[in-house]
């Protein structure tokens, strides 16, 4: 289960890079009570957070602009074993999806609802690498 404001839990890592949508999905975890890790806009921040800190679990936006996807986040999320789900506005038939079929999926714009139910899925992957 993920923690919900547990100071010796390290939360849910967000990589987004539009600052809006960043701060929006930020606040709907707090409003859930989940602690949260970043922002982080760009890989750099994420993969440099990564160094210090292993989230429960992670919100990927796919495309962080210029061409650059969250692939490289993503990889190191599996090495580290952390369940994450990919959020994006384009469809699920898309390389990075694929090379990753243990992801989850989920499409733009997230509602609360959508989030509560990501949320649960992100779970149960974390109940099953603990």
């Amino acid at each position: 289960m993920i923690a919900t404001n547990s100071n010796d839990q390290s939360g849910i890592l967000v990589v987004e890079d539009q600052l809006l949508l960043a701060m929006d999905l930020t606040m709907l975890l707090t409003r859930e009570g989940y602690e949260t890790l970043g922002p982080c806009k760009d890989v750099d921040a994420a993969l440099k957070l990564l160094q210090r800190a292993t989230p429960e679990a992670a919100i990927l936006d796919i495309n962080l602009g210029s061409g650059i996807t969250s692939e490289a986040i993503a990889e190191a999320l599996e090495r580290k074993g952390v369940p994450f789900a990919f959020l994006t506005a384009y469809s699920s038939d898309i390389p990075i999806v694929k090379r990753f079929p243990v992801a989850l999926f989920v499409n733009k714009p997230l509602t609360a609802r959508t989030l509560k139910t990501l949320l649960e899925n992100l779970s149960h992957l974390v109940d099953e690498t603990h």
